[in-house]
């Protein structure tokens, strides 16, 4: 169901088109909107502006023509004007009887089915190393847009690519055959997968010219089915995914489905693919030149938009080198392909993990196992930082130039900045992520909040360390998803695990509040009294009524940081209902409404921290 504060705007959108015309003013829909008023009343809009730039006119003049044509809903008591804007003020009583309706409705309604599935691809680690804090981004991203989805009525598939064909696993498998590490009981084998590969580096660094080549065929060799090193590069990266994901259930983040890379070679969908893009006339083995013997598209020659190419380096992209091997863009548009059903999923399935957290499996692609329904998007959202944009860009170009251009609309690259350290970037080659692992800073956060919450309130041991654990990752997921995706953020210990207010563990206790009055007024069966509505009541069921919105917004914009702002807004607005409004200590004709009031923004905020991840705790 569309939020109530959506439909308001949407039904006074209309009122004035229809008086725009009415007063002689030609005007499209698409320029009506009106939105949140800050100042001047509950909601505005300025339409009158738009139309005196376009008739050069007085926007006042306008604006009072426009307005002695409007035909008013109920809830609206007065328009006023001011520089041109027209502001609409709601009746409180009007509106309150009217969101109170709405919400009754809404509460037997599930989020309603669009038809569609989304399949959204996050946050695809190379199974060398553990997760660190760059990783974690991605995969907080991921989750929460994967509830946006959901809660928008999309069919969601959760789909984790497991590059295991790449040089990073070509190195460590070289790097095994004569360096194998010995047992380290209790380490978790993606760290120590992590430790060798930043010695293998170093390696690489002093004897690289003699490394590179054996390497070259190592890689080769993983590519063909039945080889040792294949067997092995599987192993490993089995045995590190497995070990990646204790981590992502630490973090409540599960999967649907790995696709491997490993898989898509023998099934041989790179082949098919390319095949596709050479008979569309896209892609061509060049005979001279600099690419002599590579296979290429050519971007401008190929009819890419304009805008598209703006910063590519080079309009010419290779999709196999000479020596054959292909290249990322290449293995991407193929994964797209099947994705989109381009190509038939000739995949088998196994259970890589029976049972997660969760109680769902993850199913993963094997060379053994069975059919299953995965793939066949509508969408697929990407969740890869900004520095894969070019072949994000280049891959979805792909398919204008084989003429489905309504599947390069449908694929959406959520671009998010780095997360670096005051030093500098991250890098698994240099090692300088030891100490700032996912596994590390969770642990490192339960630390504090045990600290903070045995400071502050009295639990039973259990219940201390399930709260500590709660809080710890509320803090984490609530600094990580509050800043804009296209930001870069420079980690800081005091920033993540930050438990003051604006943060996770402080939505938490606001919500652990509310709680707390609606089960100490349990008894109190009054029906809400809206003939008498004061500032705060009035502003916090305001802000509660557009919660769809928000999830909305948030959803086809792709920034988790708006539901992180909603947030703010809200546990403020109910800070001042809180403390102007007793509640059981009310008098009786206002404890129905305030009881009412308190329990829509528990709901409301318990709804919101679960689309971050976050638990909303019942008592704190």
């Amino acid at each position: 169901m569309e939020s109530l504060f959506s439909e308001i705007k949407a039904e006074l959108a209309d009122a004035l088109l229809s008086a725009a015309k009415s007063a002689g003013y030609e005007v499209a829909e698409s320029a009506v909107s009106v939105e949140e008023s800050k100042a001047f009343g509950d909601v505005s809009s300025s339409i009158a502006l738009k139309i005196a730039k376009q008739a050069k006119s007085d926007p006042s003049k306008v604006a009072e023509k426009i307005t002695g044509k409007l035909k008013l809903p109920e809830y609206v008591t007065t328009v006023t004007r001011e520089n041109g804007f027209i502001n609409f003020h709601f009746g409180r009583r009007q509106f309150v009887d009217l969101f109170l309706n709405h919400v009754v409705l809404e509460e037997t309604l599930k989020p309603v089915p669009v038809g569609k599935r989304a399949l959204i691809e996050y946050p695809s680690v190379n199974p060398n190393k553990p997760w660190h804090i760059g990783h974690l981004r991605n995969a907080l991203i991921g989750d929460c847009l994967s509830n946006l989805y959901s809660a928008a009525g999309y069919d969601v598939e959760r789909e984790d690519y497991i590059e295991d064909l790449g040089l990073q696993v070509a190195e460590l498998v070289w790097w095994y055959q004569s360096n194998k590490p010995p047992e380290q009981p209790g380490k978790k084998f993606d760290r120590i997968l992590g430790e060798e590969y930043v010695k293998v580096n170093s390696y690489m660094k002093n004897h690289g010219d003699d490394a590179k080549p054996l390497v070259a065929k190592v890689l080769s060799l993983m590519e063909q089915s039945g080889t040792y090193e294949s067997k092995l590069a599987r192993d490993m990266s089995q045995q590190a995914a497995t070990a990646q994901y204790q981590t992502a259930f630490n973090f409540g983040i599960y999967h649907d489905v790995m696709i491997w890379e490993s898989d898509i070679v023998r099934e041989r969908l790179l082949e098919k693919c390319l095949e596709l893009l050479k008979k569309k006339g896209f892609a061509k083995m060049e005979s001279e030149g600099e690419y002599e013997g590579c296979l290429v598209i050519n971007l401008k020659e190929s009819g890419g938009g304009s805008k598209e190419l703006v910063g590519l380096s080079n309009s010419v992209k290779v999709l196999t080198r000479k020596n054959g091997t292909p290249t990322y863009v290449a293995k991407d548009i193929a994964f797209h392909m099947w994705k989109f059903g381009i190509l038939d999923d000739t995949f088998l399935y196994s259970k890589f993990i029976e049972r997660q957290p969760n109680g769902k499996p993850i199913y993963s692609t094997a060379p053994a196992g069975e059919k299953a329904k995965f793939g066949g998007a509508d969408m697929a959202v990407n969740v890869i930082d900004v520095r894969q944009t070019h072949p994000q860009t280049v891959m979805r170009l792909a398919f204008e130039g084989i003429g489905r251009k309504d599947i390069s609309d449908s694929i959406k690259h959520v671009a998010y900045g780095e997360v670096e350290l005051e030093s500098g970037g991250l890098s698994g080659r240099s090692g300088n992520w030891v100490g700032y692992s996912a596994d590390e800073i969770l642990g490192e956060a339960i630390i504090r909040a045990r600290k903070l919450i045995t400071s502050r309130f009295e639990y039973q041991h259990d219940e201390k360390e399930r709260i500590a654990r709660s809080v710890a990752l509320a803090a984490i997921k609530f600094e990580f998803l509050k800043y804009g995706i296209e930001k870069k953020i420079v980690f800081s210990w005091e920033k993540a695990l930050n438990f003051e207010g604006g943060s996770g563990p402080y939505h938490q206790y606001m919500c652990a509040r509310a709680n707390r009055i609606i089960e100490e007024g349990a008894s109190i069966k009054l029906k809400p009294d809206t003939s008498s509505i004061n500032d705060y009541e009035f502003s916090l069921l305001k802000r509660i009524s557009m919660a769809q919105e928000i999830v909305e917004k948030a959803r086809s914009e792709g920034k988790p940081n708006i539901v992180t702002d909603y947030l703010n807004s809200l546990s403020s607005e109910f800070s001042k209902f809180y403390e102007n409004c007793p509640v059981l200590k009310a008098e009786e004709k206002k404890q129905g409404l305030r009881i009412e009031i308190t329990r829509l923004f528990r709901g409301t905020s318990a709804r919101m921290l679960g689309l971050l991840g976050i638990e909303a705790l019942s008592r704190m």
